[in-house]
């Protein structure tokens, strides 16, 4: 039997280690060389072949329809849960006027162009022609679009190309008058 030191060098090795070494050694030593591969084990089995399951033409069409629906149904919970895909008003102004006059004014992101979509709903309001107006200090500043209402009730698109933050309120009067009818 040889000694460890000759092999790992043992000069910076403790005792303890070295003991545990060479322990380690005169059980390889003894043990012998492993013994030779069998020739039936010194190649790999080649790999099984894969079996195909054929799929019956009759199913087809049915898991063709059936991935169309649950690609359908995916596709509406979808839309419904992201909001429509049309966005909200970023914020929504209630007006009041007499006679239980009221309406809803809509105002949604500014657009590319600068200008502010609006929508406002009116109700009972009598039939005529109305305009909404920005107003500054109580005072009619920048009109908005005009709107007929021929049956007390109407929804309205409009926009607004103004800077809104530098007006106070607005207001919806009758063409050609500058007294309000409803008021914020």
């Amino acid at each position: 039997m040889s000694d460890v030191r000759d092999i790992v060098g043992g000069d910076d090795l403790g005792p303890a280690e070295l003991e545990r070494l060479q322990r380690v050694h005169d059980l390889l030593e003894r043990a012998g060389p492993p013994p030779e591969l069998s020739p039936a084990v010194e190649r790999a089995p080649p790999p099984p072949a894969a079996r195909v399951l054929p799929f019956p033409r009759r199913y087809r069409y049915t898991a063709v329809a059936a991935a169309a629906v649950a690609a359908c149904a995916l596709f509406g919970v979808g839309y419904l849960v992201g909001g429509g895909g049309e966005p909200g008003p970023l914020r929504t102004i209630a007006m009041t006027g007499a006679d239980e006059a009221r309406a809803e004014l809509d105002v949604f992101e500014q657009d590319e162009a600068g200008n502010w979509p609006m929508e406002l709903r009116v109700e009972g309001l009598s039939s005529g022609l109305y305009e909404l107006w920005l107003t500054r200090g109580d005072e009619l500043a920048e009109n908005c679009g005009a709107f007929a209402i021929s049956t007390g009730e109407a929804a309205v698109p409009l926009n607004a190309p103004y800077r809104l933050r530098s007006f106070d309120g607005w207001v919806v009067v009758r063409v050609g008058s500058d007294r309000p009818v409803l008021t914020t």
